[in-house]
């Protein structure tokens, strides 16, 4: 594999580097055509020489004055060129923006040399044209800044300049080749190694061995810490999945715990009322314990079947359009109404008056009380709850906030995890392990998100978005 791995890396080098080369060629070529000849005004810089020639139709000669428009002039102000106008004997009789120490006398050799030479003239590049008007043979140089444009020369014999080109694109495709081969050789050697780590990495995983560690070196140093992650999060999952299995066997045992204790009520009171004469009034309180006992195995199996329908993305919603601060202020109502609760410190604080959300009014309520019930259950009987509701440009926001005893951090990522129930668990309150989970699942069936925070001994706020 890895002499395979090798080969096709330098096959593809090689040709890579040639196809370049081709190109780049190609596209020089097209560039020096496309533009020979082509004069831009905008872009006085791209040709130079065909600008100065250009730009003898912008220099008028009347009554011997020479003249030149005021655009143009502002145009070799921006472009940062200089001009001068010679008589027939080398003599400046017109100058515009020209350096402090150029000639106002040329001959012959000093055009030449200055015109040849990028450089030689106060910093500046020179081109030189010829001005005919009228009976004047005259000539002008346009100096260009040495910084933004030079010239060189190329010499050549035509009778071999074809052999000449042959013989420099040959050598150039050979020392490419030849680079090419010797440099890919290394760099594919080191290249195919770590593969063939990376390929046997990839195949272990997907057996399921996740305790290879890689040490990210090289070229490939980003892809092996991705697999190294890729490694440790397959093991945390994995861990993760024995723990959910875990605390799934622990939450059945204690659901069937939870359900045999109430049915042995059940049953215990049904034989008692069944076998014996009892008053009316034993009678009415053996009646509501069984009636308790029932509704509490009726709402564990409520509790187990919503979680279910809830993790079914097929579960269907039976959405309207409702008013979100009123369904948050009845599920308040409906919690104070019940007799175990109805003395517990709710202040509901709505900073808007209606806002309407498309809805299942029934599981939002039932979201909002599990989350509420939980404030109440576990916390002191003084624990002062605040619930909110607010409106920040896109979004909504239920607030659910208590002054109460906390929630630990090992506790608080595991709040919304089914099955789980909290150390501070009580006989009285110890509930299916479902209701927040149910909580999370209703808010992100309607397309929101659930955020606690919370510290211990200070309380916690819990915040709904939408």
């Amino acid at each position: 594999m890895k002499w395979k791995i090798t080969g096709q890396f330098l096959i593809f080098m090689v040709l890579s580097l040639l196809l370049s080369f081709f190109v780049f060629l190609v596209i020089n070529v097209f560039l020096l055509y496309s533009n020979y000849g082509k004069q831009d005004h905008f872009l006085p810089y791209q040709n130079p020489s065909y600008y100065t020639l250009d730009f003898e139709t912008h220099i008028r000669f009347e009554n011997g004055k020479i003249t030149i428009p005021d655009s143009m002039l502002a145009e070799l102000e921006q472009g940062d060129i200089w001009i001068q106008v010679l008589d027939e004997n080398g003599t400046e009789i017109y100058s515009r923006f020209k350096p402090e120490k150029a000639p106002v006398h040329y001959t012959p050799a000093d055009l030449i040399h200055y015109h040849k030479f990028t450089g030689a003239l106060e910093n500046s590049t020179i081109f030189v044209g010829k001005l005919k008007r009228g009976n004047r043979d005259l000539s002008y140089i346009m100096g260009f800044p040495e910084g933004v444009i030079g010239k060189g020369s190329i010499n050549y014999r035509p009778e071999t300049l074809i052999r000449d080109i042959l013989f420099i694109i040959l050598t150039v495709v050979l020392v490419v080749t030849f680079i090419a081969l010797f440099f890919g050789y290394f760099f594919s050697n080191r290249l195919a190694k770590p593969l063939v780590q990376i390929i046997n990495g990839i195949q272990n995983l997907a057996k399921g061995h996740f305790q290879t560690e890689y040490k990210p070196k090289g070229i490939y140093k980003n892809v092996f810490q991705n697999l190294n992650e890729l490694s440790s999060s397959l093991k945390s999952n994995e861990d993760e999945r024995r723990k959910l299995e875990k605390t799934r066997e622990e939450w059945v045992t204690n659901i069937t715990h939870d359900i045999k204790t109430p049915l042995a009520s059940i049953k215990g009171y049904s034989e008692l009322i069944q076998e014996y004469e009892l008053e009316e009034i034993e009678k009415k309180r053996y009646l509501d314990i069984i009636l308790e006992k029932s509704d509490y195995i009726a709402h564990l199996i409520e509790d187990l079947n919503i979680t279910y329908k809830l993790k079914s993305t097929s579960f269907p919603l039976n959405k309207n359009d409702e008013d979100l601060v009123e369904v948050v202020r009845e599920s308040i109502i409906q919690i104070l109404n019940h007799p175990l609760y109805e003395e517990s410190h709710l202040e509901f604080k709505p900073e808007i008056d209606k806002y309407s959300f498309c809805c299942d009014r029934t599981l939002i309520q039932r979201a909002l009380m599990n989350l509420i019930y939980n404030a109440i259950v576990h916390n002191p009987q003084e624990t002062i709850i605040q619930i909110a509701v607010q409106k920040q440009q896109e979004h909504v926001y239920i607030l659910i906030e208590d002054n109460g005893i906390g929630i630990a951090n090992e506790e608080l990522e595991e709040l919304f995890t089914r099955y789980y129930r909290g150390t501070n668990t009580g006989e009285t309150h110890k509930g299916s392990g479902l209701g927040l989970a149910i909580a999370k699942q209703i808010v992100e069936a309607h397309g929101g998100e659930i955020v606690v925070e919370s510290t211990l001994g200070k309380g916690t706020r819990i915040c709904i978005v939408f």
